[in-house]
């Protein structure tokens, strides 16, 4: 049974999460000094989420069409994505399996994983908060 029952389900969560993350300095400011665009694009349900770093000092969260071009982009199922916010991905292996597919200088966003693994902790809260519904892991 997949998380997510709908492309609105992974938006919301999705956008929630990464507003939380841009709001924590400690997570934050690593994404920013990358300077990265990264853009994820969920299947299963569909739908596309741009973290743009560009400018060193604000970060852009866009679901959806943005205009610039991204540095890395992440295919992955949905379910995926949610695996990975909880922990249990490793992404070396995913990509080896092509259970997640990157275009772009990938060891740049692998670079990143440290500076995203607090947000593991937040992301059940975001989760149960954001949907009403409890976290039940596969």
């Amino acid at each position: 049974m997949p998380f997510f029952s709908s492309t609105e389900e992974v938006q919301k969560i999705m956008e929630a999460l990464w507003n939380e993350i841009k709001a924590n300095p400690e997570i934050a400011k690593p994404l920013l000094q990358s300077r990265l665009i990264v853009q994820f694009h969920y299947r299963e349900p569909e739908g596309r989420l741009t973290i743009d770093c560009s400018d060193g000092e604000n970060m852009i969260i866009v679901w959806g069409e943005y205009d610039k071009k991204p540095v890395v982009e992440m295919f992955m199922k949905a379910d995926v994505a949610h695996e990975f916010w909880l922990g249990n991905v490793n992404v070396p292996v995913y990509l080896i399996s092509g259970r997640i597919v990157a275009k772009g200088p990938v060891n740049k966003a692998l670079a990143l994983l440290p500076a995203v693994k607090p947000a593991f902790k937040i992301y059940p809260d975001i989760f149960e908060d954001t949907l009403n519904r409890p976290l039940i892991s596969a």
